[in-house]
């Protein structure tokens, strides 16, 4: 007895020095402690690809139970990030959302910094999409579990996990019992929008004793809160001065409007799933799934902010002002099909998860201004409006085309028979087809440009991977538990590209002259993991990691530039005098070396692979009869050449950056502080800096590494008040925070020496919903209000996939104060 006290002192000792002010807990059931009298429940996930609980589990972990998602009314993992400690996000609406975690950016590369799971399906983000890495937003209703891992995941989970990686997982069919659910929400969302309507169902078939089906549908409208306002032909002149450097006329807020669009962003999202099991023997599952999901919404939740201020505030009318009629319209559709078999044999089950699954995005954002500031044009009144090619619309807008279809398969082999020395064995491929196509037409362009063709693109990549995984374990002694993990993988990346147009390479040629370019990549290597845990006692665990990540390189569109000449275009020199003010801060002649040994510079064509060590400790605990959850993990990483979004004057390329590094805390903390009253109160604290200067970014040694939250924050309180045996009055109340944080502008060719001149500071912001109901042991009926203060704040600049310029600035805004009432009922 007095050694178990003794390591229990130990383990307080430790959870004390690391800073146990800042817990961390898990998301349990909100009925959890219905379930066990007075205390609280865990979840069980398959984070390392075998079954246990969180606290078992030596990682930093947030798991969202099926019911915690009901209770706090969550339909997407965009509104569950917000909760989870370590996540940051830039968010161009819905199913447009790169996650970030442990301030490792995203915005740059052709791979997410998080992977993203449905089940045991990979789901990648296009390879070169202008948003950004942005990952499919699967609708959530019927799922079992959220799992959420933190730091690299390279050995189990690969290239695309070097932050780490979430796993959506579905409830899956049940035999031998039928089962039906539905969900109607209606709600009204204030400050400019409307009537809101999303239902929900589900049914499960049993079909004789060893076959069972599970149908899921989810139907939404949500209405816009945007307006956009057309300003009437001629009423206002191009953007004054030289691009990108231009500046829109005083009267451009306050011109004649031509038309005005309410509730401009409206989504509507149609999704559908089903899934199969079958047990032919005990010893045997086979569970093929199909998924179809369709999202479509009418513009960006984006909204006009005038100039480029280093520090944006929510302007007073949020709305998108444009000098020509151009419709923002944005659609998504994703199709899955997948199949996961799991063998259990004597001593180890053999688990296959094979996947095909394809996505196509097509987005349009108004590029009038742009355009006309770049060529020349001083009022915008193109009658023909839509362009020649490409899909519509495009014209005055421009519109691209983003098609991923990816096929992978997974083998492994997973020992299940008892005894110190455990070990998992796997294999896996992936064969990812990415199509980045973009079409900028302008009608009116022609007469002073030869042709309507600005920027026409065609850009297919291909990636293929090999990788060879496992992990041994080893229980030296009843309490200490040491584990090994290697990863081994193979890349090989092809990718052609066709481009004409006035911005592209051969523009001198004319205008439908293509350029093509060919690019070919591989890299092989090993990502390790070593992992010490020791259980305290049988309710504390300590463990120490020691984990690399892995993302490969990739290649840049073509950046023109100018040649010798008369008549050279100012664009295409702003580009190469864009690069030369990077790197060498010479005044520049376009077309001419800079000066004496110096020759003309190119932009960068590729960009290498980047890693990062990860180096954490943590313990989980739980206290006063598992009545208090505690966890807390600190964590150092070494970010080695990162890839980063960059600007040449107008275009978009990544380029490897300056070392960062990185530290930081997540915690959670769970507390049943009555039979009725549960509190979770969550944090994250992430320090992101570079430790070497860059030119080519324009990030200097000690400036935070962009779009990083220093600290994010959540708190929800629940309460279940019984009224009779079968009715509860329910509520929750949930609040989220996310600290300051700064964000490149779009347009601006940031240096070393002026990157305080443009940097953006974003401010911070909290949001607060507010739930309150009846439940009973079959249906619940819950009054709603999300934003509570109806609180608007800028979350991002929004990502410009033409031409880009400091007087066009547009910011994502979250939505309004809404408030609903939610009807559900199970039999």
């Amino acid at each position: 007895m007095s050694s178990r006290i003794a390591k229990r002192n130990i383990a307080q000792a430790i959870a004390m020095a690391l800073g146990l002010g800042l817990v961390e807990g898990v998301y349990a059931d909100a009925a959890a402690s219905d379930a066990a009298g007075d205390q609280l429940q865990e979840v069980v996930v398959t984070a390392e690809k075998r079954t246990a609980t969180v606290q078992e589990t030596a990682a930093s972990i947030t798991a969202v139970s099926q019911q915690d998602i009901a209770d706090r009314g969550i339909v997407d993992f965009n509104s569950l990030a917000q909760s989870v400690p370590g996540i940051s996000m830039r968010t161009s609406g819905p199913g447009q959302t790169e996650f970030e975690m442990r301030g490792l950016n995203s915005a740059g590369g052709n791979t997410s910094q998080v992977g993203f799971y449905l089940d045991e399906t990979p789901l990648s983000s296009p390879a070169s999409s202008q948003l950004g890495k942005e990952e499919i937003d699967p609708t959530l209703y019927d799922l079992n579990r959220v799992e959420v891992l933190r730091g690299p995941q390279g050995t189990l989970y690969g290239s695309s996990s070097m932050g780490g990686t979430v796993k959506l997982v579905p409830n899956y069919p049940e035999l031998g019992n039928f089962a039906a659910s539905g969900e109607q929400k209606t709600s009204y969302t204030g400050s400019g929008g409307s009537l809101n309507e999303k239902i929900n169902g589900m049914v499960n078939l049993p079909i004789g004793d060893t076959l069972a089906v599970r149908f899921v549908g989810s139907q939404s409208y949500d209405s816009g809160w945007i307006k956009r306002l057309v300003i009437q032909d001629g009423a206002v002149a191009v953007d004054s001065g030289t691009f990108p450097n231009v500046t829109r006329p005083a009267n451009f807020y306050t011109a004649p409007l031509q038309e005005t669009i309410d509730g401009a962003n409206t989504t509507n999202i149609t999704s559908a799933r089903m899934m199969l099991l079958w047990k032919p023997i005990d010893n045997l599952t086979i569970m093929p799934m199909l998924m179809y999901q369709l999202t479509q919404q009418g513009a960006p939740d984006a909204v006009d902010v005038n100039g480029n201020p280093t520090h944006p505030t929510t302007p007073d009318v949020l709305a998108h002002w444009e000098i020509y009629d151009s419709a923002e319209p944005q659609r998504d559709r994703f199709t899955l099909g997948s199949l996961k078999i799991e063998w259990q044999l004597p001593g180890f089950t053999i688990t296959s998860a094979t996947a095909d699954w394809n996505r196509d995005t097509l987005i349009s954002q108004d590029s009038t201004e742009e355009n006309g500031a770049a060529i020349g044009i001083s009022v915008y009144d193109a009658p023909a409006g839509i362009g020649p090619s490409g899909p519509a619309p495009n014209g005055p807008s421009v519109t691209e085309k983003d098609y991923t279809r990816q096929y992978s398969e997974e083998l492994r082999f997973t020992s299940t028979a008892p005894g110190p020395f455990q070990w998992l064995v796997g294999v896996f491929y992936q064969d990812l087809y990415s199509e980045w196509d973009e079409w900028a037409i302008a009608p009116q362009a022609t007469p002073i440009l030869g042709g309507p063709n600005l920027y026409v693109d065609y850009q297919p990549q291909t990636i293929t991977q090999n990788a060879q995984f496992g992990e041994i374990s080893w229980q030296f002694t009843p309490d200490l538990k040491g584990t090994v993990g290697l990863r081994h993988y193979h890349f090989s990346l092809g990718q052609t590209n066709e481009e004409y147009g006035v911005f592209t390479v051969n523009a001198d040629k004319g205008n439908t002259f293509p350029y093509n370019t060919a690019f070919s990549n591989s890299a092989s290597g090993t990502n390790p993991k070593f992992d010490l845990s020791w259980n305290a006692d049988k309710d504390v665990l300590l463990y120490a990691t020691v984990a690399k990540g892995f993302r490969l390189g990739g290649v840049n569109q073509p950046i023109p530039v100018a040649t010798p000449g008369p008549g050279v275009n100012t664009v295409l020199a702003g580009n190469e005098c864009s690069l030369q003010a990077k790197l060498l801060f010479l005044p520049c002649s376009p077309g001419v070396a800079p000066g004496p040994g110096f020759t003309l510079l190119q932009a960068p064509a590729a960009y290498s692979s980047d890693t990062v060590w990860n180096y954490e400790i943590g313990e989980k605990s739980a206290w006063f009869d598992r009545r208090l959850i505690a966890n807390l993990s600190a964590y150092y990483e070494r970010w080695k050449d990162p890839q980063l979004a960059t600007n040449l004057a107008g275009f978009g390329i990544t380029a490897n950056g300056g070392d960062a590094r990185i530290y930081g805390l997540e915690a959670e903390f769970q507390a049943l502080l009555t039979p009725e009253w549960t509190l979770g109160i969550n944090a994250g604290y992430t320090n992101a800096e570079f430790t070497e200067s860059s030119p080519i970014t324009g990030y200097p040694e000690g400036y935070q590494v962009p779009d990083i939250p220093k600290l994010t924050a959540s708190a929800t309180l629940r309460w279940k008040h019984p009224l009779t045996d079968e009715v509860s009055l329910i509520g929750t109340l949930e609040g989220d925070y996310v600290g300051t944080r700064t964000d490149a502008p779009y347009g601006e060719t940031i240096t070393l020496l002026n990157i305080n001149q443009y940097l953006i500071h974003l401010p911070s912001y909290g949001l607060l919903n507010l739930r309150l109901g009846l439940a009973g042991s079959r249906w619940s009926a819950t009054a709603y209000v999300d934003n509570l203060t109806n609180k608007i704040t800028l979350l991002d600049p929004q990502p410009q996939i033409d031409l880009q310029m400091n007087a066009y600035v547009r910011y994502l805004t979250n939505r309004p104060i809404t408030a609903g009432l939610d009807l559900a009922y199970k039999f």
